[in-house]
């Protein structure tokens, strides 16, 4: 696979976090790659075809992908203890990691450079989480989930057979769900949030687990993930030593005021010092930033990683037994109580309802249908489209600032352009993440758009889909098409994708 075009980053992702998981988008969020054979271009008869006009208003459209994950099948004690518990547990930790970030970026240019993209990410997350946490706040939403709940159990309850096989499964999840609560804190507080930390914690693991059968080694250490594991084991990618230590400080900080200066997890890493001290010491003694030492040590096995006096892989040794108690637990007390019953509810499903409902997003490919449409938004309509017009009204609106500014291309090339060519456009299709990446694809299998984003309203689509205003959002073919050809002068490319 070889890139063969991507626009600026700017282009890509116009609005930055503000407009991000929102609608009407103006991002040209899109890449080609091409697929090599024995050191030649791929010839194939199957594929594809590009349709340079796109989609239009009210068109039957379709999505292949692998959609993520989603817990609409999720019962109520699981969504309680999602609502109550995880998801305003994540949304501390994530602002607190992002407050530590923009702390430290403050201090200058390289510093705000060094945490971009860790910021992104975070403010991504923090949105999406946001999305679902509002969803499970929102009254109808769980009344709707509690009512079918009750329905569904009604009619498993009323037939003796059903009853006899899957009439257990909504308790057993409840008590699993109970169990869990008091350990939700454990789960994401016990953490440094450091990436040295992170890889000494792998490699340790990593000499443990590949001397195991592959069917009994912890998840991320299967034989078919090793390649890949190693490579980011081994990556030369630059480690910043100062964003180590604010991070880790910052990390440590949320810990002691989440759970105590007793807490076992704390007092192994603290040792009697203050966060800052503890960070400090860690990240400046370790010589885990040489991916040469990481290498020896992971090719040296359990023997190497034993006699090793690194402070981050004597840390990470110390830590083992806490952090493999907590996943044994989970797995007798929750997972396998879970994976049971969710595995007879979903006979039960199928049993009382056939082929009426479908099972839950796994990151297994689906196809998707709907139809390219506007929706009720903020008291207005929402279009089905935009247009390079609104692109420019809004980067005009905010003066060219922050993330609302425009490469240089865009405004030297502005009288290229068919200002009035669709841009972005939004359906119906239920997509969730993962979908990222999926082609729209119309009737005749030609690509008219490219899934990347969407909507705010979708954001409870983990949950429960509401065709009347979660939409997709994807970048239209007529818009890549106008922007390759005459704002980056890639004829060549869309004569090849147009097999002129």
């Amino acid at each position: 696979m070889r890139l063969v075009f991507a626009p600026e980053d700017q282009a890509a992702f116009f609005g930055g976090d503000p407009d991000n998981f929102t609608y009407p988008r103006y991002d040209l969020d899109m890449a080609l790659f091409r697929v090599y054979e024995n050191g030649k271009p791929i010839e194939t008869k199957d594929y594809l075809k590009w349709n340079p006009k796109g989609a239009g208003d009210t068109e039957l459209v379709f999505v292949p992908g692998h959609p993520g994950s989603t817990q609409r099948l999720d019962t109520v004690a699981q969504l309680e203890l999602q609502r109550d518990y995880f998801e305003p547990t994540i949304l501390k930790l994530l602002k607190n990691r992002i407050a530590v970030l923009e702390q430290y970026g403050a201090q200058g240019t390289e510093q705000a450079r060094q945490v971009a993209s860790n910021i992104f990410g975070l403010q991504n997350s923090v949105k999406a989480v946001e999305g679902r946490y509002q969803g499970l706040l929102d009254k109808n939403v769980m009344d709707k989930k509690r009512q079918d709940e009750k329905d569904f159990r009604a009619k498993v309850m009323a037939n003796p057979e059903w009853k006899q096989a899957y009439g257990g499964a909504w308790d057993a999840i409840a008590e699993a769900s109970r169990k869990e609560a008091p350990r939700v804190k454990e789960q994401f507080y016990h953490s440094t949030d450091s990436q040295l930390a992170s890889t000494a914690a792998t490699i340790v693991d990593y000499v443990a687990e590949v001397k195991k059968a592959d069917g009994v080694r912890l998840a991320g250490y299967h034989e078919a993930q090793l390649e890949s594991l190693r490579q980011r084991l081994f990556s030369r990618a630059p480690i910043y030593p100062a964003m180590e230590v604010a991070r880790m400080t910052g990390a440590l900080e949320a810990d002691l005021a989440a759970l105590g200066p007793d807490d076992p997890f704390l007092k192994i890493v603290l040792d009697g010092r203050s966060p800052k001290e503890a960070a400090t010491a860690l990240v400046n003694g370790t010589k885990l930033a040489d991916p040469a030492l990481r290498k020896q040590l992971v090719e040296g096995g359990e023997a190497a990683v034993a006699a090793s006096t690194d402070p981050m892989i004597v840390l990470q040794r110390k830590l083992d037994p806490l952090r493999r108690e907590m996943i044994k637990w989970q797995e007798d007390n929750v997972q396998s109580v879970e994976e049971e019953a969710g595995e007879k509810l979903g006979k039960a499903r199928f049993a009382a309802f056939g082929k009426t409902t479908y099972p839950d997003a796994t990151f297994t490919l689906r196809l998707s249908y709907g139809q390219v449409k506007g929706y009720p938004m903020n008291g207005t309509e929402a279009p089905y489209k935009t247009t390079f017009y609104g692109l420019w009204d809004r980067a005009t609106s905010f003066n060219f600032e922050g993330p609302f500014y425009l490469p240089s291309r865009y405004k030297e090339n502005r009288d290229k352009l068919d200002l009035a060519t669709p841009l972005d456009f939004v359906t119906t299709n239920d997509i969730i993440g993962g979908n990222s990446g999926s082609p729209v694809i119309n009737r005749n299998a030609d690509i008219v758009g490219l899934i990347f984003d969407g909507n705010i309203e979708s954001l409870v689509g983990d949950f429960v889909y509401d065709g009347t205003s979660n939409r997709a959002v994807a970048v239209h073919t007529a818009g890549m098409t106008e922007a390759l050809r005459k704002l980056y002068g890639a004829d060549r490319l869309v004569q090849e994708m147009l097999g002129e």
